[in-house]
């Protein structure tokens, strides 16, 4: 018989499982379309060629100012895409940075990082043991 005391331990265990649960990342979006800038473009002129916002081609091209010259040639990714994850592994003790876990899989720590959106985009070091990255994406 279960008495009250037991079923709010039990519930107090389930709830924190659920909260300290593992984590699962998501592939960052890569660029699907690009186009060079021509003489003349401006972020209005090729979102409205494209049929996109300012604030679109802003987040699409991190680094890109919208607000002065776009650089002729240059090239700009006017359309994303989210790959889809098609392997999860998760941290461990003996996979507890990046350099290991990509090794062990076979991809790059460049991959690593653009595969999971919960890792540091600069140098990778919050990787969580017991949380899952992902190491395969769909082509």
């Amino acid at each position: 018989m279960f008495t009250i005391s037991t079923f709010v331990l039990v519930s107090a265990l389930t709830l924190c499982s659920t909260l300290t649960g593992v984590v699962q990342a998501t592939p960052r979006p890569v660029c699907d379309v690009s186009r060079p800038v021509s003489n003349g473009d401006t972020c209005t002129s090729i979102g409205q060629q494209v049929g996109v916002g300012q604030q679109a081609l802003e987040s699409m091209n991190p680094g890109i100012n919208c607000g002065s010259t776009l650089t002729p040639g240059e090239a700009i990714c006017t359309k994303q895409r989210t790959p889809t994850c098609i392997l999860n592994k998760p941290a461990t003790s003996n996979l507890k940075t990046c350099d290991q876990l990509a090794a062990a899989y076979g991809i790059t720590m460049d991959d690593l990082i653009a595969y999971n959106d919960n890792v540091n985009n600069n140098n990778c070091d919050n990787l969580v043991i017991g949380n899952t990255y992902c190491v395969s994406i769909s082509a």
